[in-house]
């Protein structure tokens, strides 16, 4: 469940795996489909006769290329050194492959490139066709409103000299890439049904000479779409293309850096990536793009959960990228609902998506909801309001979510002024819970704050009373003495004293003060009972059954990305840097070669584990490290 080298532009969005094959390959308006659902594209090379379908034992480096969203890719054999340059551009629907080729050898050589495409559109193979249009010059996989051109071009304004279309997965039909491997295409013009097809690109190049060759994939909503983009299509209009993608993720991304090490500014960068890179044009932030998920559970990460996206959006907007943020809040509002609370989740173009919250327990009905997801969007907004002081975007905010959705967290409240009983944010127990009362404390602030600015004093009493009651109750309700830290729930009206990551938030969102005696009694816990032994990090809670990897009573889950960063966040707050900064560097050493973190780490061999990339961990890093940032220069100053 890895995925390598997000590609997007809130339209388009692709994902490859360890062996440099496209395996997501989402389009719509709002990038909401994914027309490939995990079924790899494969890439094969036959050099002088000698065909091989390249996988990760012939890759050397595969990367982000030099602070961009552009993809590098290293594989030399024969004597021909190999390197590739993926994107997506950002203004039109063309994913570009551009290929240079160096040929190191003392001989010329025959290369012959076969490019794979897989299609499943709209996330089934029926009734799919699979067509060469000699028009354009390439192979069109279509169905209904959705077209894909696949075709290549050289530095000698040659294009594909064969292909082939055909059957797949269909009785003892494997696929058209077997046709490739004999070197040669059947030439079979069109296919219809589960189909993939093939493309050759067949090149002569002499000893110490460099040669280019573009691979590109048009998406478009209908014939006349893709054909207006072919019709731009030669050599000058590609290399314009390139250019203008690395230049603007090579300014977009340096607006702000947290200004350390080489190697963790890369990373910050490439954690910006695969944030933006989940974002769409409408709003929506996907959890994550990788769909190996739903070969277990027929469903998947790639949803925008308000919680995710909220904390997505706050490290976008820290790190001096606030269109992104802005443009989820104007979503968000038409999202709310009229009680004011957001939903579980939402498809990226923002209806409502399948959801595992009840609405009724014990005979009575409920809202199905995790009140922090609401909370979360609430802080989020007054953090980039507190930033950039930005009233004429805000404003119209502040009555259709802002008050909205205090109104409700105000009255959603038990008679000791705790919330009432919602989903937790691990989306498995129901009760009041810590995580929930400390994201709603920090919105109800916010929204005090927001109603002092629009001069509603008698709103803002009203919140910050809400506020300072519920942090009471808190106090009140969920320290215990006897085990001397507070709980992570209340349960069916019993505290429930496991261990749990989650309890960070009561200092994370300003809640506690992380010197508080109660606070620090309560993160050692977490430091002692989380703490995974061997490969190290921080489970989520004590037992722990999620995708766990087999029963051991020394381990009290696997340990998560986002749980090891709350830690570090915590230890920087109380001004131990050395100790905030160690958790950052266990987190660095557990990403992929190309920067990218998974939801999860395996505890025994340290690999990656669940979904990769999770934009919620990447999110998190961000924020970590412009915090780490302003801590270090607070101590030097």
């Amino acid at each position: 469940m890895v995925r390598y080298l997000p590609l997007g532009n809130g339209r388009m969005l692709l994902t490859f795996d360890e062996d440099y094959r496209i395996t997501d390959f989402y389009y719509s308006k709002y990038a909401s489909e994914n027309h490939s659902g995990g079924h790899p594209f494969m890439y094969g090379l036959s050099i002088d006769g000698n065909f091989l379908w390249l996988d990760r034992n012939g890759l050397k480096f595969m990367d982000y290329y030099d602070h961009t969203m552009v993809g590098t890719v290293f594989y030399p054999m024969a004597g021909i050194d190999f390197e590739s340059l993926d994107m997506v551009d950002m203004y039109t629907n063309i994913y570009l492959r551009h290929i240079n080729i160096t040929n190191a050898s003392n001989t010329r050589k025959n290369v012959k490139f076969f490019f794979h495409q897989n299609f499943y559109i709209y996330g089934n193979d029926i009734g799919d066709t699979a067509a060469f249009y000699p028009d354009l010059g390439g192979v069109v996989h279509y169905k209904e409103n959705r077209y894909f051109l696949a075709s290549t071009l050289d530095d000698n304004n040659k294009t594909l000299d064969q292909y082939a279309t055909g059957i797949k997965d269909t009785g003892t039909l494997k696929g058209t890439w077997k046709d490739a491997e004999d070197n040669e295409l059947s030439m079979n013009p069109v296919s219809i049904g589960s189909v993939d097809s093939v493309l050759r690109h067949s090149i002569d190049i002499d000893p110490g000479k460099k040669f280019s060759v573009y691979y590109y994939i048009i998406a478009g909503e209908g014939y006349k779409e893709i054909q207006k983009i072919k019709s731009n299509i030669n050599l000058d209009y590609l290399r314009k293309l390139e250019r203008r993608t690395t230049n603007y993720w090579e300014l977009w991304s340096s607006k702000i850096s947290p200004n350390l090490d080489p190697d963790t500014n890369a990373l910050f960068r490439r954690s910006l990536f695969i944030i933006k890179s989940h974002s769409n044009v409408l709003g929506s932030i996907a959890a994550s793009s990788d769909s190996d998920i739903l070969k277990m559970s027929h469903d998947g990460y790639y949803y925008m959960w308000p919680r995710d996206a909220a904390v997505a959006a706050y490290a976008l907007s820290i790190a001096g990228h606030s269109q992104t943020a802005r443009q989820f809040f104007g979503l968000s509002t038409s999202l709310i609902t009229e009680q004011g609370f957001m939903q579980h989740k939402y498809n990226m173009d923002g209806h409502l998506a399948s959801s595992w919250l009840p609405h009724i327990i014990n005979g009575r009905e409920i809202y199905p909801i995790q009140e922090d997801e609401t909370a979360l969007l609430v802080w989020v907004l007054w953090e980039y309001f507190r930033r950039y002081n930005d009233i004429g975007f805000t404003a119209p905010f502040y009555e259709g979510l802002v008050i909205k959705a205090a109104e409700f967290m105000t009255s959603f409240v038990d008679e000791d002024g705790l919330p009432r009983e919602s989903f937790d944010l691990w989306e498995e127990r129901y009760g009041i819970h810590a995580y929930t009362v400390s994201t709603t404390f920090a919105a109800l602030k916010a929204a005090s704050n927001f109603a002092s600015v629009f001069g509603d004093q008698d709103l803002s009493k009203k919140y910050s009373a809400a506020a300072t009651r519920m942090y009471e109750a808190f106090e009140e309700k969920f320290y215990s003495e006897e085990y001397g830290r507070y709980a992570r729930a209340i349960i069916g009206g019993k505290p429930d004293f496991t261990v749990d990551s989650a309890l960070s938030s009561i200092v994370i969102f300003g809640m506690k003060e992380p010197q508080d005696s109660r606070v620090v009694s309560t993160m050692e816990a977490i430091m002692e009972k989380l703490w995974v032994n061997g490969v190290g990090g921080i489970a989520r809670y004590e037992n722990d059954n999620y995708m766990r990897i087999k029963e051991d009573s020394n381990v009290p889950g696997n340990p998560w990305i986002i749980t090891t960063l709350w830690m570090a966040r915590y230890f920087m707050k109380t001004g131990d840097l050395e100790r905030g900064w160690s958790l950052i560097e266990w987190v660095k050493s557990h990403r992929q070669k190309s920067g990218i973190f998974s939801e999860q780490i395996n505890p025994y061999t340290g690999q990656p584990h669940s979904v990769s990339p999770l934009v919620w961990s990447h999110a998190e890093m961000v924020i970590t490290l412009m915090e780490y940032s302003s801590y270090s220069h607070n101590q030097k100053a």
